[in-house]
């Protein structure tokens, strides 16, 4: 027992060390944030080559006791703008529920540096969700695939 929670702490402590966000982030409730989640609709594998991609946005209330409502979904090219606002109405997500958003490898609007940004609430202090956008080439083509996690970069903390 005393060898598995001395292991449980130091893989703990490298998460929180490898982590992007700090361990008190994850913890952290709110009553609402927005977070931008990179996006790609493609990337280069040569100066003059690029590979199309499929962005699929999911968000995931991790809460298991508290729902929260998707507010805003916002899909913005790489120059900042806004390319359109895929939600058209509020989202509610049960606890331990998530939604999913696709924007196809047909469109190129978003460019290498495109990017969601999410908006959520919540009536009481609810865990952050998990936002993560996964990226992969079209069907039937081996290609790169691979995931970007969401940042909040504006909360409503809920005082504890």
């Amino acid at each position: 027992m005393r060898f598995s929670t001395r292991l449980f702490g130091l893989a703990l402590i490298l998460y929180a060390s490898s982590a992007p966000t700090a361990l008190a982030d994850v913890l952290t409730k709110a009553f609402a944030e927005t977070i931008y989640v990179p996006a790609y609709s493609r990337i280069f594998s040569f100066p003059d080559r690029s590979e199309l991609l499929a962005a699929t946005l999911t968000v995931h209330n991790i809460d298991p006791q508290t729902p929260l409502t998707v507010t805003k979904v916002d899909y913005h090219g790489e120059d900042g703008k806004l390319l359109k606002s895929i939600l058209d109405a509020p989202l509610r997500l049960e606890p331990l529920g998530s939604a999913s958003f696709l924007v196809p490898s047909n469109d190129t609007t978003g460019g290498v540096g495109a990017n969601f940004l999410v908006e959520w609430s919540a009536d009481q202090g609810a865990l952050s969700p998990l936002t993560e956008a996964v990226m992969v080439t079209g069907p039937g083509t081996p290609g790169p695939s691979f995931t970007s996690r969401g940042r909040v970069i504006s909360r409503t903390a809920a005082e504890e």
